[in-house]
């Protein structure tokens, strides 16, 4: 009889697991989306598209046309962004927002760090994401050239 309970409780739990995996993979897809569909906007100097599809923060802390001299901005330094986005979700902060959404928290917020490269520089890009119902909005949109090509890095051994 405890053999079977135990297996019992281990069957739950590992399903717990498995459910918790695809959510967090399943954001983690929404995010590479999201970020992917910015760039092609950005590309296609969509700029108004950006903004009106941005959450609700962004639109209420800078106005549009501030926000799309930075957009302008950052593609003309940019250029043309090919790619496909990589965003991975560490467990300490899936847990955080797991916990929230457990707890009724209907909507969530997560920030990335992009090395983004085009023909002409590769840039920092950092990313906030509003995130409810498993869909993120840009909440937030940081830009910064680290080198024209060619970069060269150097390091010091000592």
């Amino acid at each position: 009889m405890r053999f079977r309970a135990g297996v019992l409780i281990l069957l739950v739990l590992g399903g717990c697991v498995s459910c918790a995996y695809d959510e967090k993979r399943n954001v983690e897809t929404a995010l590479e989306k999201s970020v992917d569909t910015f760039h092609e906007q950005l590309n296609n100097e969509q700029y108004h598209e950006i903004y009106s599809q941005s959450d609700v923060s962004l639109q209420n802390g800078v106005r549009e046309a501030e926000f799309t001299a930075k957009l302008k901005s950052a593609h003309d330094q940019l250029g043309t962004t090919s790619g496909k986005a990589i965003v991975i979700i560490d467990d300490s902060t899936w847990r955080s927002m797991h916990l929230r959404s457990m707890f009724g928290a209907k909507r969530s917020s997560f920030s990335h760090v992009d090395m983004t490269g085009s023909d002409l520089i590769i840039a920092n890009e950092r990313f906030g994401w509003a995130i409810e119902n498993d869909q993120p909005r840009l909440a937030s949109y940081e830009f910064r050239s680290v080198c024209r090509k060619p970069c060269t890095v150097g390091f010091e051994l000592r």
